[in-house]
């Protein structure tokens, strides 16, 4: 049962992942850094596995104290490090992508993770990987998402708002994961199994409501400032204003003009709506060098 526990603890979590992505309507966080960040998450577990079997082998802790503390500090640390480059990319809008590329990263630690548990309990594979999918999966990848959010945040803000926010990111991941390390130690039974879905579950739930709630507000960046600014008619800026419901205007015209038309005007579309969300990240930005490459970019 070795190769079907391995192709679910790939195959669901990666799948996870894609639903996420395609959340993100006006596609501004770029696929090459959902799958860079999937990369370095995978890379972070084996970073991480040596520092806490470093911590083990020196006496500074025990297993059960590296699971239940060090290692979540640690962990949510090395997910979040190249999150920490692409917040300062002109490229990078709002937390929206922050949630998409940090959960990106948990994904990735999560299946490589999944891997090894796989080939420590070979006679409970597919035990160990169904249940690790429909739980842990999702709370290194909520963890990870929620410090994305964090710094997403932080990057419009000044003083001492942009150090709350960053550090507030971090504070709840590590929180989050050692609350739920340390209950899933200490409680033994049935009861553990059902305490690890509800909190992974919820945590997912909980980033796909933010990533909602960030897209309304995109939206409204993008009513506020498309418009005679970069020659967008009216009758444009009403269909991106509902870029959930493309596909229905685009069938249509596909059916006309052919798909690669249709295609055309999809990305033109997607082009005035990132259009809009720029020119209100340019505003909002504190920083003038970034403020002056997001200007560019428009």
């Amino acid at each position: 049962m070795l190769i079907p526990a391995y192709i679910i603890a790939a195959a669901i979590p990666a799948l996870v992942l894609y639903i996420i992505y395609s959340r993100d309507l006006y596609k501004t966080g770029a696929f090459r850094f959902v799958a860079l960040c999937f990369v370095a998450g995978a890379a972070a577990f084996f970073l991480a596995a040596k520092i806490n079997t470093l911590v083990l082998n020196l006496g500074w802790l025990s297993r059960e104290n590296i699971i239940r503390f060090s290692a979540p500090l640690v962990e949510e640390i090395l997910k979040s490090l190249l999150l920490l480059y692409l917040v300062r990319r002109i490229d990078f809008t709002y937390f929206v992508d922050g949630a998409i590329y940090g959960f990106a990263a948990g994904i990735g630690f999560a299946i490589i993770e999944n891997f090894s548990y796989i080939s420590a309990a070979q006679n409970a594979a597919l035990g160990v990987a169904i249940s690790r999918v429909i739980s842990t999966n999702l709370v290194h990848a909520t963890a990870s998402a929620v410090v994305g959010i964090g710094l997403g945040l932080a990057r419009y803000e000044r003083g001492w708002k942009r150090l709350a926010f960053g550090l507030g990111g971090y504070l709840i991941a590590i929180l989050l994961h050692s609350f739920y390390n340390n209950m899933v130690t200490r409680v033994s039974g049935g009861i553990v199994l059902l305490f690890a879905v509800a909190v992974g579950a919820g945590g997912a739930v909980f980033i796909i409501l933010s990533i909602r709630r960030g897209l309304k507000e995109e939206k409204r960046w993008i009513e506020e400032k498309l418009g005679d600014a970069d020659r967008v008619t009216a009758q444009e800026a009403a269909v991106v204003q509902r870029m959930d419901t493309l596909q229905k205007v685009l069938a249509p015209l596909a059916a006309r003009f052919g798909p690669k038309k249709a295609e055309q005007i999809e990305k033109l579309l997607l082009a005035q709506a990132r259009l809009g969300i720029l020119r209100k990240t340019a505003e909002k930005l504190p920083d003038p060098k970034m403020r002056k490459g997001v200007e560019d970019q428009i």
